[in-house]
């Protein structure tokens, strides 16, 4: 895999500057920014097609957004179990304790808020886990079918197991790279009036948008490498 190219791939596109700034508005527009997450899908697909200039052009909005519904949807049913374990773990547990304030309850109540939260935790971690594979799914096959089939996710998992892991580790570094260089030039630029505050907001707003962007790339490149991906 090509991890330094992952971050620098969209400074050879010519037009990378207006791209960027188009994904920030669109993502900064609740519901509308579906458009973004199925931008970020797109990337993936011309990242693993080889295209020249993999960030996607912004016409075909309403297949973007489709997309991106389609991400958001997934995101709902895979949540399920979280609101299930919920209301098994802590409505019972919140119940007994208003009824009656006794240390037993008490312990009772912190014990089972514990074990929610361990599990969630590991359900949350295995789905970052889980999410790259649904989006190298759905950026080949484009319908709402595909983010469902979880039979595929594990194939693409199980047979490209190391690179998939290597784009899922640098997909969180660079996020924390980014984000912790990011922020203390931000907090510098801050500093300089007119000049300094409008470069800050600019870094700050490009960043919202490079990070999955990055994402995208690092995942693209193992759906490239899947040596079984569908013809």
């Amino acid at each position: 895999m090509d991890i330094g190219k992952s971050v620098t791939y969209f400074f050879q596109d010519k037009r990378w500057f207006s791209k960027l700034l188009i994904g920030w508005l669109v993502n900064l527009v609740p519901i509308l920014n579906f458009a973004f997450t199925g931008y970020v899908t797109e990337t993936i697909r011309n990242v693993e097609t080889n295209m020249e200039d993999p960030l996607p052009e912004w016409d075909g909005f309403g297949e973007k957004f489709v997309l991106g519904f389609f991400v958001w949807l997934a995101g709902i049913v895979y949540s399920i179990p979280l609101i299930i374990l919920s209301i098994i773990f802590i409505i019972p547990a919140a119940v007994a304790g208003n009824e009656q304030n006794s240390n037993a309850v008490t312990g009772i109540l912190a014990g089972t808020t514990i074990v929610f939260a361990c599990i969630a935790i590991i359900y949350a971690l295995a789905l970052t886990l889980f999410l790259p594979a649904m989006n190298i799914n759905l950026a080949r096959k484009r319908t709402i079918g595909s983010v469902f089939e979880i039979g595929e996710f594990f194939r693409i998992f199980r047979v490209n197991t190391g690179d998939y892991l290597v784009a899922w580790i640098m997909s969180l570094v660079w996020g924390i790279v980014i984000g912790v260089i990011g922020g203390l030039l931000i907090t510098f630029l801050l500093i300089i009036p007119c000049v300094g505050w409008i470069a800050a907001f600019i870094i700050g707003a490009l960043m919202t948008v490079a990070i999955p962007l990055i994402y995208a790339h690092l995942f693209g490149q193992v759906a490239a490498k899947d040596t079984l991906a569908p013809a």
